[in-house]
């Protein structure tokens, strides 16, 4: 495609068309010539902000931008209400590239209900693949769930499985590096994983069982999460490894490629810090969502994993195992 924004015809064939309907609060949405949004702030309420890049994975990247901005979001136990997305594409796109990606973006807005607000689309020379930048909104009143609220004694709960966007994303990006290993049934069920990927619910649920923290799991994995989560409340940490739930398709490809589900990318799974642990779990039973106590907060500076009987340090997050692959 010709290098810099896209025309209006071209704007309102692969984008405007493709976008669910504004919701309430959308008082100014996307359109030609139209460079900023406007939406509605309910009285009382405090706006809430989060901006993602994608740039691990190539496919399914209009599901993941809008999917890991939400779900900072509701780590804080806020819905979604509204995305801005900036969509940079290298000269070498096809229209069938961008309309794939829109149709994406399009699809996870309408299972979050929520609204793609504004924006900006355009083919550059200065990248060689897809970069897509998305920009969530949403409003909150009352006391704030923030991921440095955890207290000694806490529980530390995990939802659904360690490892879940990276194993989605080296199905769908690395499938060579799995055949032979896996049937191709076994690599769709991994990259089908993907839609796993929201944790809005947990969110919601974690704000009605009046948690003290939540923090979304990404680059680092569960256990690069977990250090953070302890980092940023000035706690000490005892994870549990084998209380850690890993799918047995994550397992079986990570040992493929030779890397660690614990420190893998995991958008999809929530932890959360709690003093009532039977209040959350009432409220994820309800919504159907998988989870597990991997460990507990402490007083202490110590942060360990005792796995098999034996206390390993926790370490700080590095570079995501996912980053060996690409």
């Amino acid at each position: 495609m010709k290098t810099g924004k896209l025309t209006p015809q071209e704007l309102n064939e692969i984008v405007f068309s493709r976008l669910p309907p504004l919701g309430p609060g959308i008082v100014c949405g996307p359109g030609n010539g139209l460079d900023c949004a406007v939406i509605e702030c309910p009285e009382g309420s405090r706006l809430i902000m989060s901006s993602d890049p994608i740039t691990g994975a190539s496919k399914d990247i209009g599901r993941l931008a809008v999917h890991v901005s939400c779900n900072d979001l509701a780590a804080f136990g806020v819905k979604p209400e509204a995305i801005m997305l900036v969509l940079i594409a290298p000269v070498t796109a096809v229209r069938e590239q961008l309309n794939e990606i829109m149709d994406q973006v399009a699809s996870a807005c309408n299972e979050l209900g929520t609204s793609v607000a504004g924006g900006h689309t355009e083919i550059s020379d200065a990248v060689n693949r897809f970069l897509l930048t998305a920009t969530s909104v949403g409003f909150a009143t009352g006391d704030l769930i923030k991921s440095n609220g955890a207290r000694p004694g806490d529980s530390l709960i995990m939802t659904k499985t360690a490892g879940l966007e990276g194993t989605a994303i080296i199905a769908a990006d690395f499938p060579d590096k799995l055949a032979g290993c896996l049937s191709e049934a076994e690599i769709a069920a991994a990259a089908s994983m993907i839609d796993q990927i929201s944790v809005v619910p947990e969110g919601l649920c974690g704000r009605r069982a009046e948690v003290h923290a939540m923090h979304d799991v990404t680059e680092g994995g569960i256990m690069g999460a977990a250090w953070e989560m302890a980092d940023a409340a000035g706690l000490g940490l005892k994870i549990r490894q084998e209380a850690v739930l890993v799918d047995d398709l994550t397992a079986r490809i990570c040992d493929i490629v030779g890397i660690d589900p614990y420190r893998l990318i995991s958008s999809g799974s929530m932890l959360m810090a709690t003093d009532k642990p039977e209040l959350l779990q009432k409220e994820r039973a309800a919504e159907g969502i998988a989870a597990a106590e991997i460990g507990c907060f402490t007083e202490s500076s110590d942060r360990v994993i005792e796995f098999q009987e034996e206390l390993l340090p926790l370490e700080q997050p590095d570079r995501d195992e996912l980053y060996k692959l690409v």
